[in-house]
């Protein structure tokens, strides 16, 4: 926040110390020129669907055309009632009793003013006419005070007898409705939803569209109309003082205006656009100065409205220049509020301040790039998505209004590049995202790209095309994967492209991105990623409905982040094996409430806590990284979380073209409690080779419940999922199950539920999952080493038998347990081995054995496979110079990243270099 007032600081340093009065006015609309104003009225009649577009805003705008400009100007409120961003946030409805938490409560003020419904019952709240106590209680500015309102009109119409029991219930006098201890603040959301969102920027924003599209001035005045009391008033709101989040009021983090700041940054941005839309159909309408002037008079209020100067001085005062002289109200997630502030200063003065406007622009998208192209704020599908989903939208607004911006500023800003293909890279199996950070739910698809918000032109809108935005991102960059997306998006169909009404030939765009799809395909060909500045890596192998995706998350907190480090996910078969909780359930009363923190407890991810202990803020890096035809791995290391070690090598492993299984090791050092946590699939586990008791809670703030414990658990017992299919995402005959191996030796294996919400609305549905824990305690622990497998399968396991083998140094001397040789045998009687040397041991260079193979090493890990008649296929090895198997020598002269070979094509006798 410091960042963006000292910008627009800079920005306003060229208007001086002038006074509000005199500050220049704005001459001309910056992105709704009358030259652009009358390509879209073209394009309307040329596009087959612009009659009916033009037909439905007319409608959509029907409801405040046909109020009186008295009633227009009545419908924005004052800041004396308090506003509340729920009517109860872990709330019931007084009438049936049924849970209505969050933002379930149904409003629809143009049918019902001054109401709320319960969406079980259908009970309407307040009770009482709130409308006339409202009218009562306006001052001489037309301004609700509810120390001048008649007190006399607070009982329940529906039982007006002062006996009545009642009489009093459901009252609500705008600070809410009080029984038993318990308050619903019905008027105070209802302000917010109904009477703002819906009555006041939605009726601005439906004359607006409505004015572009039919050209009638009528309903520019009645949108400046709603702008212009907009102004009058919107300074005097201050959430921070005002409002209620959580049932909770905090002047220092819940800033805003009418709303709190998230969503007063984007209705700020949306009334400076809404008054550059109707701009110039309002500089001439002396009808519209003629009402106000009079308003003005009648009211007392300080600008005479006499001219449309001084309307045009009260609107962008009140609406554009107040907010960039508090920044702190339009405070939101970088660079949401950047966007908004330069959007401001672009509808005040484009284009004579275009020089200061881009250089400004400059700076932010700078840092918003800085981290793989995007901000690094965690909530990978949710938070992640939305900061640069919004840029993308107000860069589209610029290019529409200067069709070279956009390649201009990747000129000046190369980073931006990657922006959009972030969530292109980490998109896996169409269908599903990482989970990490604040974002999704339990087991839940994303279903579609989401670093933008692709809309159709199936109803009236002004806001920009997202499929006209990236075909501009494809003739910047050259990236054919863009023109992939915008047409996977579109349903894998040219039809309607770009629904975008500001483009004049959508023909040639549509000829065009059948061309790219032609020469490209329709699908994004993605390997395996990793994404280092956000500390996410994705291996990838199989294709179509035999795709699979494991991925690791390899730092913890931050923005939205969670206490998460080296934390990892799986999808194949169409399913998420090895899911996140999702977006924390704040429904409960909030984000400090045991049930939401539990979301972001280090226990409710697939990693190892220490000591029962969150993980703090930490950053790991990439130790190793190997991405071969059917090995993949990667190791990485974040020590700031123990102060000792913490590692974990993942390895993605193809056995065919349908089966695969993933080796998994984790090696920890600091503290004397190691848990490893293992949440599978939503469905019934089942273990195998445990003798387990029921036991003690492992505690620590974590939402979990039914421990069994085996206390002298035997390596190699399995636990196996059964998949609950609650997404839909299995074909029909088909079913799906996970399975997870141990191989850690001294450990106390467990069985465990951990509690979800089923869905993050769901509000009244749970789920108990089953969950393991894995764990070694003692006051003698000093490094953990955990290893096991998993793999997905339909039928049956790919894998038929797991071997723990013992490893020696060149003296014969057995290798300690941070090192693992395990045996994996396959179906046709091939049989792999793979071998995670520790790292600590090769810095000298040393050669370790492993006998049953024959084989020598010197590097941190290898692969290795054969077949029924132990005939080498493929080997591989990661982080070293040598490996030797029986005759055949794989050497380097120098430590090597990654090393495959292929002895079917060419089997070695000799050292290869």
């Amino acid at each position: 926040m410091k960042l963006l007032s000292f910008l627009i600081a800079v920005l306003l340093l060229s208007q001086g110390a002038i006074a509000q009065s005199e500050l220049p006015l704005k001459k001309r609309s910056a992105f709704y020129a009358p030259e652009t104003l009358s390509n879209i009225r073209d394009n309307l009649e040329k596009h087959p669907e612009g009659r009916q577009l033009k037909l439905d805003a007319v409608k959509k705008a029907a409801f405040w055309k046909e109020l009186s400009d008295d009633e227009l100007w009545d419908l924005m409120f004052g800041p004396k009632i308090t506003r509340s961003w729920m009517v109860w946030s872990n709330g019931d409805c007084p009438a049936c009793k049924k849970s209505v938490p969050m933002y379930t409560w149904i409003m629809e003020p143009q049918k019902l003013r001054w109401k709320t419904r319960c969406p079980h019952c259908k009970e309407l709240f307040p009770k009482n006419d709130f409308a006339a106590f409202y009218q009562s209680g306006l001052d001489e500015q037309s301004v609700f005070d509810p120390a001048q309102a008649d007190r006399k009109l607070l009982f329940n119409t529906e039982h007006p007898d002062p006996a009545d029991p009642l009489h009093q219930f459901g009252v609500d006098d705008g600070e809410g409705y009080v029984a038993d201890g318990k308050r619903w603040r019905f008027i105070g959301a209802y302000l917010v939803y109904g009477q703002f969102k819906q009555l006041v920027l939605g009726g601005i924003n439906a004359l607006g569209t409505a004015y572009v599209f039919t050209g009638d001035e009528d309903y520019a005045r009645k949108a400046g109309i709603l702008l212009d009391r907009v102004a009058d008033l919107y300074p005097s709101f201050d959430y921070a003082t005002q409002g209620l989040v959580y049932e909770q009021r905090n002047t220092q983090a819940y800033n805003g205006y009418v709303s709190i700041w998230h969503d007063t940054c984007e209705e700020t941005h949306e009334l400076a656009l809404g008054y550059d839309q109707v701009f110039e159909g309002l500089r001439d309408n002396t009808g519209l100065v003629a009402f106000l002037s009079n308003k003005a008079k009648n009211h007392k209020l300080p600008n005479p409205k006499n001219t449309f100067a001084a309307v045009q001085q009260n609107i962008e005062n009140g609406i554009l220049r107040d907010p960039l002289k508090n920044t702190k109200k339009i405070h939101s997630n970088f660079p949401r509020a950047e966007c908004t502030a330069a959007t401001l200063q672009t509808v005040l003065g484009w284009p004579e301040n275009r020089a200061e406007v881009e250089a400004f622009i400059d700076t932010f998208v700078q840092r918003a790039t800085a981290v793989d192209g995007v901000t690094g704020e965690k909530g990978l599908s949710g938070y992640s998505s939305y900061t640069i989903s919004g840029m993308a939208n107000f860069l589209a607004q610029y290019s529409r209004a200067e069709p070279d911006f956009l390649a201009r500023l990747i000129e000046r800003q190369p980073s931006l590049k990657q922006t959009y293909r972030f969530h292109i890279d980490t998109f896996c199996l169409d269908r599903f995202y990482p989970d990490s950070g604040d974002c999704g739910g339990f087991g839940k698809p994303a279903n579609k790209y989401v670093g933008v918000n692709f809309q159709k032109l199936t109803k009236p809108t002004l806001a920009p095309s997202m499929f006209s935005f990236f075909w501009q991102l494809y003739e910047a960059t050259g990236d054919p994967a863009y023109v992939q997306v915008l047409h996977r998006e579109n349903g894998r169909t040219l039809n309607g492209l770009p629904h975008d009404l500001f483009v004049a030939n959508p023909n040639a765009v549509r000829k065009n991105v059948a061309t790219v799809i032609a020469r490209e395909g329709a699908d994004v060909e993605l390997g395996s990623i990793n994404k280092e500045g956000w500390r996410i890596a994705i291996l990838r192998s199989g294709t179509k409905e035999n795709a699979r995706a494991l991925w690791l998350d390899y730092d913890s907190g931050g923005s939205h982040g969670h206490h998460d480090a080296m934390t990892i996910g799986l999808f194949a078969h169409g399913v998420n094996l090895l899911p996140e909780f999702g977006y924390p359930p704040v429904q409960f009363g909030g984000w400090k409430t045991e049930k939401a923190q539990w979301f972001l407890h280090t226990a409710a991810h697939n990693t190892v806590t220490v000591d029962g202990r969150n993980h703090p803020k930490s950053a790991g890096k990439t130790t190793l990284w190997a991405d071969g035809k059917n090995f993949r791995a990667i190791s990485a290391s974040s020590p700031q979380v123990t102060g000792g070690r913490y590692e974990r090598t993942v390895a993605l492993v193809d056995v065919s073209a349908s089966e695969f299984y993933v080796l998994d090791l984790f090696r920890v050092a600091g503290g004397t409690d190691h848990a490893k946590f293992v949440h599978g699939p939503n469905g019934k586990m089942v273990t195998d080779g445990l003798q387990l008791k029921p036991t003690d809670d492992y505690g620590n703030k974590t939402q979990m419940r039914n421990f069994q414990r085996d206390t002298n658990s035997p390596t190699g017992w399995t636990a196996t999922w059964n998949v609950v299919d609650q997404h839909d995402l299995i074909p029909a005959g088909k079913s799906v199950s996970f399975r997870y191996t141990d191989l850690s030796s001294d450990i106390q294996a467990y069985t465990a539920e951990a509690w979800i919400p089923s869905y993050f609305r769901s509000f009244d549905e749970e789920i108990w999952n089953p969950a393991l824990m894995i764990r070694r305690r003692g006051q003698d622990i000093k490094t953990s080493t955990f290893v096991s497998m998993m793999e997905g399968f339909e039928r049956k396991p790919a894998i038929a038998k797991l071997t723990r083998l013992s490893l020696f140094d060149a003296e014969g001397v057995q290798v300690a347990d941070a090192s693992a040789a395990i045996e994996v045998a396959l179906p046709k009687g091939f049989t792999d081995l793979i071998i995670a040397m520790d790292p600590e041991l090769l810095k000298s260079g040393a050669v370790f054995k492993q006998p049953q193979w024959g084989v020598e090493l010197s590097s941190e890990l290898v692969w290795i496979r054969r077949d029924s008649k132990k005939r080498l296929v493929r080997a591989s090895f990661a982080n070293g110079n040598l490996l030797k198997i029986g005759n055949s020598i794989i050497e380097k002269a120098e430590n090597t990243e990654f090393v495959e070979v292929d002895f079917t094509a060419a089997p070695l006798k000799r050292p290869t270099r």
